[in-house]
């Protein structure tokens, strides 16, 4: 019987590293609130996604998934992203590259990891409107 992976932590952040040093992970500039000044919209940017799991056994292949849930409608897809660990006690640390969110609308989104088609777990973001001021920039 093959043990379902256990997710620890799913945080997007605009950069994740490794310290050098103390071999520490370090996550910077976490959010699960995105703005726009209008719709439709993207981000400006790429971000990052600390992944963290135990009860990996063997090889794995992940996926992260972005989701209206006005809709239901699939915004984004990564690519697979496989990890290997062959001891299920171990902590399997991932950092993945996330594309630009397109925002459609304001509300609520899924930010989803799945093992196959398995749902490991999800975060939710929400997107708000930005008024702009008279001179053009945003307020706030």
């Amino acid at each position: 019987m093959v043990t379902k992976p256990i997710l620890q932590a799913l945080v997007l952040a605009d950069h994740v590293y490794e310290d050098g040093r103390t071999g520490k992970m370090v996550i910077a500039g976490t959010f699960g609130k995105l703005w726009a000044t209008q719709f439709p919209a993207k981000l400006g940017r790429t971000t990052q996604a600390y992944i963290c799991l135990t009860e990996v056994q063997g090889s794995l292949h992940l996926s992260l998934r972005y989701r209206d849930l006005k809709t239901n409608e699939l915004l984004l897809k990564s690519p697979d992203i496989k990890v290997q660990c062959e001891n299920p006690l171990a902590t399997v640390q991932i950092v993945a590259e996330v594309p630009p969110f397109p925002m459609p609308h304001e509300g609520f989104y899924a930010f989803d990891l799945h093992a196959g088609d398995d749902l490991l777990g999800s975060l939710r973001i929400e997107v708000g409107k930005r008024e702009v001021k008279s001179d053009g920039q945003p307020r706030g």
